[in-house]
């Protein structure tokens, strides 16, 4: 298993800095995550991509950066850990 992996970005809830199309290499192995963080995870069979807006007893409110057009932690609530795939390291644009 390898500890990097490849996303594409899907869809315009990351605007300004993740636009649809780029990719982003994540972390698969991490040891701490904090506020401000963009991590990808899986919800409902998809795998998206926010950013930690806060850490609350063991739960990751998430948020898109825009804010608009997310639909994130608002909406859904918070996420856990055992959904989190790992950490965004890079992000490489199309």
């Amino acid at each position: 298993m390898f500890p990097i992996t490849r996303f594409r970005i899907s869809d315009r809830s990351m605007l300004p800095n993740f636009k649809e199309g780029d990719y982003v290499l994540v972390l698969k192995i991490y040891f701490s995550l904090k506020s401000g963080d963009v991590i990808v995870f899986e919800r409902n069979g998809k795998f998206l991509i926010k950013r930690i807006e806060q850490i609350t007893n063991g739960k990751y409110f998430v948020a898109g950066d825009n804010r608009r057009l997310s639909k994130d932690s608002r909406h859904f609530g918070p996420i856990t850990k055992e959904q989190i795939i790992g950490k965004v390291l890079i992000k490489i644009q199309k």
